[in-house]
């Protein structure tokens, strides 16, 4: 369709022209951002949306991925056998009644929630990436009105000082399996109403306590990275000793000490915080971990692949693939991280941290010569799936005994995720996944975003942000869903957006303050211990 030249004659035409070029390409993430919008984007927003924490776009700004299936099916939609009136009763004057049922229909125009803080209210009342927000207390009601009007309340909301009671009603989505496609299916959305008590983001100092058992206890960090080193005690989930086969009770021990890590993002600050929080919990005896990646909405990559090559320990694996705009298909390597100045050395092992530098020296010299140009090259540089022959996981050859002396001194690694889990949080999760170097994920399925974009500056003040090129997982998978592809070509399995966990962990009870009574933390420690004690069967 022409644009007629006389549309651009105006600074409000042209506007109005770049943003329809831009949506008709179909990328939900490229975008034209006026100078407003831009300067708003780069102001701070520490609070979120109504001092939640959470992130919330109009509905023709969230991304697709965030749709589950927009489809309305009357026999499956619970709005067609609720009683209409009382789906809206919160905005008259009779009190409040819950359960509320939305249609499909009616909440398609609701503001959706595109990211969580972590450590915020949102995050500990249990609102996920894709819930959407009917209303801010009395004062903003986003229901039965169109997405312009939406826009406009949205940018406009704020929550008043008078309100000694604010609160947020959020439609949180009802899903149904279809076992025929293997997908989740929409079929309508349940209202709540949340109050918003702000809470302390920033956790308690480091501190150092030893309890009756002997075991350290350390607990620290900043509102980036915090840490903790669990114990029996400290959780709601292992209070009850284990019994062997033979019915004889284990009594506690250093092997039951787990190191809890949280990354919140993923930055210079953060690597460092890591680093720190991996030495402190070493010392007081940590055997296994837990990382938790959720609601981690990504930050800088290379920060993100330098850590997670920490915890690989051949160097010449896979961390990513990139797919550039012109279709040219690189890998990044472990190794390309290990010659950083600033790699911590393999951590989480039994094994010397200097162990994956020296091999790397061993393999590729020249690659360490200030003057000289690495010869290695990737073997799966510009492989194709069909060379890879790829399922599931990074074609390995069969390991030798040094590999597997290598893998059992490995400590195990739980990793949590959930919806809010995005960018390069989803690349640093495939790379371990991918790499086998997880006991599990625990969670809910990733955001799905693995895109590079770019923010070109315009005369006027404004920037057009467009997709540049796409990160593949080590087993060359997508993390974002890509067009109207329904299925792979060559697994036959459904393509939908973001990495599905090992075992699933529902994110709607919120995540607690106190670690300890973190449902999704306790499915990570069974995790833990299954892994052990398969470990233990098969020696």
């Amino acid at each position: 369709v022409a644009v007629p030249r006389e549309a651009f004659a105006t600074r409000e035409g042209a506007v109005r022209g770049i943003e329809w070029l831009v949506a008709a390409t179909g990328d939900p993430y490229s975008r034209y951002l006026t100078r407003e919008g831009l300067a708003v984007e780069l102001r701070e927003t520490d609070g979120g949306f109504a001092g939640s924490g959470a992130v919330v776009e109009a509905p023709q700004d969230a991304p697709d991925t965030l749709r589950i299936d927009t489809r309305i099916d009357r026999t499956r939609d619970v709005g067609a056998v609720a009683d209409r009136k009382n789906a809206f009763s919160f905005f008259g004057k009779k009190a409040i009644e819950y359960p509320h049922m939305l249609h499909i229909s009616d909440a398609v125009n609701l503001p959706v929630v595109t990211a969580v803080a972590p450590d915020s209210t949102a995050e500990r009342y249990g609102i996920t990436v894709g819930d959407r927000i009917a209303g801010v207390g009395n004062q903003v009601k986003f229901l039965g009105i169109d997405q312009a009007e939406v826009k406009h309340r949205l940018s406009t909301c704020k929550v008043e000082q008078s309100d000694v009671s604010p609160f947020l009603l959020v439609a949180k989505p009802i899903l149904k399996t279809d076992t025929e496609i293997s997908r989740d299916i929409l079929i309508g959305y349940r209202v709540s109403k949340l109050k918003l008590v702000p809470e302390s983001a920033e956790p308690p100092p480091s501190t150092i306590l030893v309890g009756n058992e002997g075991l350290s206890s350390i607990e620290g960090g900043d509102a980036i990275v915090h840490y903790k080193l669990l114990r029996p005690k400290d959780s709601l989930f292992l209070r009850i000793p284990r019994a062997d086969d033979a019915g004889t009770v284990r009594p506690t021990s250093a092997t039951d000490a787990v190191g809890y890590i949280r990354l919140t993002r993923f930055s210079k600050a953060a690597t460092a915080g890591y680093v720190r929080a991996v030495r402190e919990l070493e010392a007081a005896g940590a055997r296994s971990y837990i990382l938790d990646v959720r609601n981690n909405y990504g930050g800088v990559m290379q920060e993100a692949l330098l850590t997670a090559s920490t915890l690989l320990r051949d160097p010449h694996a896979v961390l990513t693939f990139i797919v550039n705009s012109r279709g040219g298909l690189g890998a990044q390597d472990v190794e390309q991280y290990v010659a950083y100045p600033r790699f911590p050395g393999y951590l989480l092992s039994d094994e010397d941290p200097g162990v994956t530098l020296a091999q790397a020296r061993r393999d590729d010299p020249e690659y360490f010569k200030p003057e000289g140009l690495s010869k290695w090259t990737p073997p799966s540089e510009q492989a194709s799936l069909h060379q890879q022959g790829v399922r599931g996981s990074f074609p390995r050859d069969a390991p030798s005994a040094a590999a597997r002396s290598s893998a059992a001194a490995q400590k195990k690694i739980v990793l949590l995720v959930n919806e809010g889990t995005a960018s390069s949080a989803e690349v640093f999760a495939a790379a371990l996944h991918d790499n086998g170097r997880l006991a599990a994920t625990v969670g809910g399925r990733t955001y799905g975003k693995g895109l590079i974009l770019h923010t070109f500056p315009l005369p006027d003040g404004g920037g057009l942000r467009i997709v540049v090129a796409e990160y593949l997982t080590p087993a060359l998978r997508h993390v974002t869903q890509v067009g109207g592809a329904r299925r792979e070509a060559e697994t036959g399995e459904v393509t939908d957006g973001g990495l599905r966990p090992d075992v699933m962990c529902s994110g709607a009870q919120g995540i607690p303050m106190d670690i300890g009574a973190d449902i999704c933390v306790g499915v990570a420690l069974d995790v833990l211990e299954a892994a052990v004690d398969s470990e233990k069967s098969v020696i």
